[in-house]
Order: C-alpha cells, then sequence, then structure tokens
C-alpha cells in the first residue's frame, strides 16, 4: 500500500502526530480502540467525554482520514460508518518504513551512520547481530557478481 499518509514529519510532535494532526491522531486512537466499525457518533461520543467538539468536525476529520485512505467509508441510511484500512501496527511498521526509505534514499550514508551510533550505544548485542547481517549481506552479493 502506498503510503499516501505520509506528507510531512514533524519532528517536534508527540506519536501519531508526527504525520497526522492532533485530532486526526485522536480519531484514529478511538477508531484502533474499537476494532469495529464506527459511526461519527460513536467517534463523537468519546472524543466528547474529554472535550467539546461538533458533529461536523469529526465528519470533516474522518471524511479526511478515508481521502488519506486511513479508512474505509460507507453509508447505510443517513449514517457514514468507517473502518481503518490498517491496524495501529501496521500504520506504524508503514510510517516508520516510509520515513527510513526517505533517510536512506536522500541521506544514507548520515542515517545509517547515526543509526549504528546510536544502537551501539544501546545494545552491543544488537549492533554485533547488525554487523553479522551486514558481513552475510556483502557474501550474497560476491556470490552474484562472481
Amino acid at each position: 500500500m502506498k503510503k499516501d499518509f505520509i506528507k510531512g514529519y514533524r519532528l517536534g510532535k508527540p506519536g501519531l502526530e508526527k504525520v497526522l494532526g492532533s485530532l486526526e491522531s485522536e480519531v484514529m486512537e478511538v477508531i484502533w480502540a474499537t476494532e469495529s466499525t464506527v459511526s461519527v457518533r460513536d467517534v463523537l461520543d468519546t472524543l466528547n467525554i474529554k472535550r467539546d467538539l461538533a458533529y461536523t468536525t469529526v465528519m470533516t476529520i474522518m471524511g479526511r482520514l478515508a481521502e488519506k485512505k486511513l479508512l474505509t467509508k460507507h453509508k447505510e441510511g443517513n449514517a457514514f460508518f468507517f473502518k481503518p484500512v490498517l491496524t495501529r501496527e501496521e500504520f506504524t511498521r508503514q510510517m516508520v518504513a516510509g520515513l527510513i526509505d526517505d533517510l536512506l534514499v536522500n541521506y544514507s550514508e548520515a542515517a545509517f551512520s547515526h543509526f549504528m551510533q546510536r544502537v551501539g550505544e544501546k545494545d552491543r548485542a544488537v549492533l554485533e547481530k547488525l554487523e553479522k547481517t551486514l558481513a552475510e549481506l556483502k557474501e550474497q552479493k560476491d556470490d552474484y557478481t562472481t
């Protein structure tokens, strides 16, 4: 699936707000927690426990999330119902993959160097595993070129 939801990355923002707006993040968290198809009213009622939002505001946000291909949308009578396209874990995995791919395409040497340094500071065993993987990849490449 194309990562349409990643349009920008906001370094100073927490969690999902790095790639989604604040209210978009809240809406997605409510939908993922529900683990079923939800109406705008369902989401609104949950969000309004802590704040006061208009129905049309939540409907607009959920429509935008559907346009970003994060939600599917269908109409039953006068109500729209939404379902997440990805689980939270799948979304996170794709978001991280997209960001890392972008860094590696545009800044591969700096990104890889920094990654290795950070891993080395945190966990020597992981660094050793990465070194082993790198050696195996080099061997595979040598096997293909000879």
